[in-house]
Formats: structure tokens, sequence, C-alpha cells
């Protein structure tokens, strides 16, 4: 049996990654001369002539190039082996002994939060709630003979429906798409059908960048949460998952409609095929009710909402607040537990022995991985974050804080496309962070516009796996239509961060 060959091109990107990761031990560290002030004077670093020079060490040259290589081979070449040689090239340079690296790498308590939190996304995903309230909504006869409130309603549910299952949704709507294309007379190359494939995935990265529950955004908010309790030095903002959520679905159906706009003015879609849609295509097969345990499922996924949510609409300073606050990493692992505990029939709701074979292991190893190295990077004695606030501080200096604003949601839409957007994010949390405390400014806002803005990623095929997806359907769309669509969309979105987001965060935060 012939045995396969790993293409040139991955051979030539495995080489330059781990060339990267080694790169650290050799390279001269960077160097920047600032004014001196008494915070880097007690920290240590050396003045002369009244400045102060502040340097990447040799320890934080070493983990930087590990977490850039380790990033370099999960954009170009897999998402797996290079977690495992991360954690091993960290544990082999001498940052810190091989158990604390364990420990650090899958004992982080947001880690195992995120662990129970996928296991109960993932019975979530099993149990088909979406696709039943999908078939729901577009069986309703307020749709039939409206085009643009069809397109409406439907990117509206898939962003709503997406908040149950954000990485397959495309695979639940697209479908539905197809078949209505097909009934209407759509074909390949028309401009509904191409807007509306890449649409439906930028609806799954709004609901992406909206979710305070599982991903996405709760992974940026979980890290806030958690540099507020570690570091208290960086005056971090309180960022409530309620508040959060609100900012979110403004600002998402704002976008939807600036969408729908283009579509019709910009674009110039022609929507009268879908003027002759026949309602038989959309209620081929009769809806069976909801089953119990489709239910269940969903009376856990609202305890879970209900949990994360109500300290910030409530308040910390009531016993129901302050208890659900002080125990929100346990909110995933009561929802798994009722799923599994409760049973309907002599079955539980969700077998999780079965939803194991689809537990999105690559998502968690990258998310765990991710922050470890991140932390490792940005640690104690390594000067990289001190260093990239200085840096942003010279190169943002002199900026209002609405235009500072301005300059990190585009920085963020824009470099989210080239690297993984949650990596992105948790790196640049603490440095934003710092430098919002350096500046004595309200770091609130801010974080709330970059949190949802670096989470947008869909331009280029190693942003996310949403556009993966969208690259990789070659049967309806080209890549100069994903690329088109996809970046003006992200400008769309980044100005509806600007014009609303902005000022509706300075109002909630």
């Amino acid at each position: 049996m012939p045995v396969a060959r790993l293409p040139l091109s991955t051979i030539i990107h495995t080489v330059i990654g781990i060339a990267l990761m080694f790169l650290g031990h050799v390279l001269p560290c960077p160097s920047l001369t600032v004014p001196a002030s008494d915070a880097l004077i007690a920290a240590g670093f050396p003045v002369a002539d009244g400045s102060a020079v502040i340097t990447i060490t040799r320890m934080g040259m070493v983990n930087a190039m590990i977490f850039l290589g380790v990033v370099y081979l999960w954009t170009f070449v897999d998402t797996l082996w290079p977690c495992f040689f991360g954690v091993l090239m960290l544990a082999f340079s001498g940052f810190t002994p091989a158990p604390k690296v364990l420990s650090s790498f899958l004992g982080n308590p947001m880690v195992v939060m995120i662990f129970f939190t996928l296991c109960f996304a993932t019975a979530l995903i099993k149990s088909n709630v979406a696709s039943w309230l999908a078939q729901w909504i577009l069986r309703r006869d307020f749709i039939i003979g409206r085009p643009w409130v069809f397109t409406a309603v439907l990117l509206v549910a898939t962003y709503l429906l997406a908040f149950f299952e954000q990485t397959s949704i495309c695979f639940l709507i697209w479908p539905v798409l197809y078949s209505i294309f097909d009934q209407v007379g759509f074909k390949r190359g028309d401009k509904y059908v191409s807007v509306m494939l890449v649409y439906i995935i930028i609806m799954a990265l709004l609901s992406f960048a909206s979710d305070p529950f599982k991903t996405g955004a709760f992974l940026l908010l979980g890290n806030v949460w958690s540099l507020a309790s570690s570091n208290p030095g960086l005056n971090v903002p309180a960022l409530p998952a309620a508040s959060y959520f609100c900012f979110a679905i403004v600002v998402s159906l704002v976008s939807i409609g600036a969408l729908l706009v283009a579509m019709r003015f910009i674009f110039r879609v022609d929507v009268s095929p879908l003027m002759h849609l026949d309602p038989a295509v959309l209620r081929s097969k009769p809806l069976a009710p909801m089953t119990g345990y489709q239910i269940g499922v969903l009376a856990a996924f609202g305890l879970f909402a209900a949990w994360i949510l109500l300290p910030g609409i409530i308040g910390k300073d009531n016993v129901v607040g302050d208890f659900l606050s002080r125990n929100s990493l346990l909110a995933p692992l009561v929802a798994l537990f009722l799923v599994g505990f409760v049973h309907l029939r002599g079955k539980p709701i969700a077998d999780i022995s079965e939803t194991a074979a689809a537990y999105p292991w690559r998502i968690f190893l990258l998310i765990a991985v991710a922050m470890l190295l991140g932390d490792a990077m940005t640690g104690k004695g390594t000067n990289v974050t001190v260093f990239m606030e200085y840096l942003l501080r010279g190169a943002l200096e002199g900026f209002g804080y609405v235009s500072l604003c301005i300059a990190v949601v585009l920085l963020g839409i824009t470099f989210t496309n080239f690297c993984n957007s949650v990596v992105l994010g948790l790196v640049l949390t603490p440095v934003l962070l710092a430098m919002c405390n350096a500046f004595g400014m309200n770091a609130g806002p801010l974080m709330a516009c970059f949190i949802y803005a670096v989470l947008i990623a869909a331009c280029t095929p190693a942003a996310s796996p949403f556009a993966a997806m969208l690259f990789g359907n070659t049967q309806w769309l080209t890549p100069r239509e994903v690329v088109t669509y996809c970046v003006s969309a992200s400008l769309i979105i980044a100005c509806v961060i600007v014009i609303v987001g902005i000022p509706l965060a300075m109002l909630i935060f």
C-alpha cells in the first residue's frame, strides 16, 4: 500500500514554524528607550539621562518565539500536534519546572471551566435543538412572498440559533438555502447566492462575538475576569456578562440591519425569484413536537445562561448575586450534571459518553495552550507586556479616548484575519489594560469594543474555522466572492462598532 506523502508546502511551513520556536535562544532581545517613570524605576529598569531602557529578557524572547512558532504552525500546518510540541518546548525552556507547566496547562481554573462548558455545548449540539427551532421559524406564514422579510428573518434566526451551535450552524442553514436556490431558480454566481452563503457565516461570527456563555466572547471575558482576580494593580474594569451581552446584541442587530441595507442598495441584490418560493419546500417534512430530551437540554441551557447573566443584572450586593458570581466557574458543571442525572424514559437527557465522540478536542487544546503560552510569554520576568505596552503607548500617545477606541477596533478587526482571533485577544488583553491604566483611562468601553471586534474574522482561510468553511465551499462560491463580501462585511461591522458600539459601550460600562 503506497504511503501518502506530505505536500512540499506543509513540510516548508513545518520547518519554518519549528525554527521560529528555537530562534528565541539566539535572536537579540529588542529594547525600547522611554522617559523614566517611578513605576519603571521601581521595576528595576536601567535609567540614564532621564530615560529608562525596557528590554525583553532572554526568557521573554524564548517564550515569545515558542508562542509565535505555535501560532504559525496552527495557521499553516495543523492545530493538534503543535499544541503538544508547544507545551514540550515550554517545559524544556527552563521557564518553570515541568510539573508546574502541566499544572498551569490543564489545572488553570478557566481551562477547567472551558472543558465543562464545551462538554455541555457538545450535548447541546447533539440534541438538535437548533435544527428544530430553525425548521419552526422557517415555517411561519408571514415570511412567504416577502423576499426581504424572509432574508431578514433568516439572518436574525441564524444569529440567534448560533448561540446553540456556532461552528456547525452553516451545515444547518446552508442546506435549507440550497433547496430554496434550486426551487426558485437561483444558480452559482448569482449575487443573492454568494451574499447569503457568506452572510450566514457572518451571522455565526456575530454570535461568536456576542456569546458570553460558552465560546468566543465568553473566553475573552473569562480572561478579563481572571486578570481582575490575579492582577489587582491593573485596575481591570468590571465587564459583567449581562452588560456585555446587551451591548453585543445591540451591535449585532444593527450590523445585521446595515448588512441588509448593503445587500439592497450597494450590491443591488435581485430577490425577485423569492416571490415564487413555494411554502411546501420549507414544509416538505412534518415537524415533530419537541422531545422531552430537547426540552430538558433547553432548560439546562437556560439555567446555565441565567447563572452567568444574573450577577450583572441583580448585582453582587445580595445573597443570590454574590453566590452566583463567586461560583460562576461551576455553572457549566451544574448544567452538565443535570443533563446527565435527570432521566427520561430510563435514559439521561444527554448521554455524555455518546457526545464524547463529538467533543471539540482541537478547540479545547488550542485554547488551553494559547492561555498557557500567552501567560508564559507575558508573565513575570519576561518584560514582554511592558515592552508591548510602551510600544503601543508611543504609537497611540495623544489620541483621545474615542480615537483610541477606534484605533483599537480597527487594529483588532484587521489583525484577527491573519491569526486565531481568541489567541490574539488573549495576548493583547493584558497589554491594552496596562496601556489604559497608564493613560488613566477607563478600560471598560475599550475592552468591550475590542473583544467584539477581534472575534469578527473571515477574510482569509486562516482567520477562523468559519472562514475555512467559506473558502472550502467551492461548489457554490469562488474565493473572489468570499473575499469581496467578507471584507465588505468586516468594514460594515467595524463602522457599526465605531458609530454605535463605542457610544453604547461608554454608556453601559
